[in-house]
């Protein structure tokens, strides 16, 4: 038998609690084999080459904003970004290893993905609700930046940046952080392989205060996105009103000082470099707006419908929206980087200074 498929069939077999699996009410409306096939072309593959591509490029991006140094708040903030991309990224590459695993050896492949579940299937999740959070701190940063840029300077600075990054990163993961012991990894013994293999089971965790993590986990999951989202979206529009009313009241004949344009009013006073990189990080903003959507409508089906859950009626249809969210996080964690290669001059001569073409 074909490796691979003696793989995908043992997974199956082995799937988290099993037993409420078999208990799923008939009526589905995708069926099991249309589900799989797109969990292993879409969930798997995509996915994998997509957190692969994501590895590199916040590699990439964290080398060159270590080689520029953290002077400016912006770099502290989007340098924290990409670590927690990168944590989302290489979590994600690493879970879905079991693939190459498994053909060399189907029982180590078993063995890596169910023996991982309970930490890497959640930690892409909750590191990339960290990097939403940030990303809302800095559409905030940015809205203000533009609208008092003299204020905004003299009071956000580097070192108090990295304070509000890290402790942001500390609240948003920590909310989420008891998820992960909600489920244990159990081995049972398999006649088919004559070896023990692990399974997903509950913990204790997973009825504790009749289940309230779970619903906590469900609440933040429609709390976070709709904050971040809505706090982005309005911080885009008044920076988009602010970018507009300096490129309408921009005079180079009367705007010269100190040897530089600037773009003014009574209450806007942008530099050509502050425009620039607010414009950067405008296109930074709504890609994060643009994978907010998908993951917030998700989430909220869970509330009015209860079936859309995992192992309830409508599992297959959870799961193949769940896969497609996949595809959009791991892209948006993957992108920054040819963002910044595209739009800062800054951030591309210090990639090609640090890793010269030959």
């Amino acid at each position: 038998m074909d490796p691979i498929n003696v793989l995908n069939s043992t997974i199956l077999s082995l799937q988290p609690d099993q037993e409420s699996k078999n208990a799923v009410v008939r009526g589905k409306i995708i069926s099991d084999s249309v589900r799989e096939q797109f969990e292993l072309i879409v969930g798997y593959w995509i996915v994998f080459f997509l957190s692969a591509l994501g590895v590199i490029t916040n590699s990439l991006t964290m080398i060159v904003f270590i080689r520029q140094g953290f002077r400016d708040s912006v770099n502290v903030s989007l340098f924290s970004i990409a670590v927690w991309d990168q944590i989302k990224c290489l979590s994600g590459v690493v879970y879905r290893l079991h693939g190459p695993v498994g053909l060399i050896d189907p029982v180590s492949g078993i063995i890596l993905k169910w023996a991982s579940w309970p930490v890497l299937i959640y930690l892409p999740i909750f590191a990339g609700y960290v990097s939403y959070g940030l990303a809302t701190y800095v559409s905030i940063e940015r809205c203000l930046s533009v609208s008092m840029p003299l204020k905004v300077k003299s009071l956000m600075k580097p070192r108090l940046t990295t304070w509000l990054m890290v402790g942001l990163s500390i609240i948003i993961f920590g909310s989420f952080s008891s998820v992960i012991f909600v489920y244990k990894v159990e081995y049972t013994f398999n006649s088919y392989y004559n070896t023990s293999l692990p399974r997903v089971t509950t913990g204790s965790l997973y009825f504790a205060l009749n289940g309230v993590i779970l619903k906590m986990y469900k609440y933040l999951g429609i709390f976070y996105p709709a904050i971040f989202c809505t706090i982005m979206t309005v911080s885009s529009a008044i920076i988009v009103i602010q970018l507009r009313r300096s490129a309408a009241n921009f005079r180079p004949d009367r705007g010269k000082h100190g040897g530089r344009n600037t773009f003014g009013t009574t209450s806007v006073n942008l530099t050509p470099r502050d425009v620039k990189v607010t414009r950067m990080l405008l296109v930074v903003i709504l890609v994060y707006i643009m994978d907010f959507f998908p993951r917030l409508c998700k989430y909220l089906a869970s509330l009015i419908e209860p079936e859309f859950f995992a192992y309830n009626r409508l599992h297959n249809l959870m799961q193949i929206a769940s896969n497609t969210i996949w595809i959009l996080d791991f892209l948006n964690a993957s992108v920054n980087f040819f963002i910044f290669m595209s739009m800062s001059t800054n951030f591309k001569t210090t990639f090609y200074e640090t890793f010269r073409r030959s």
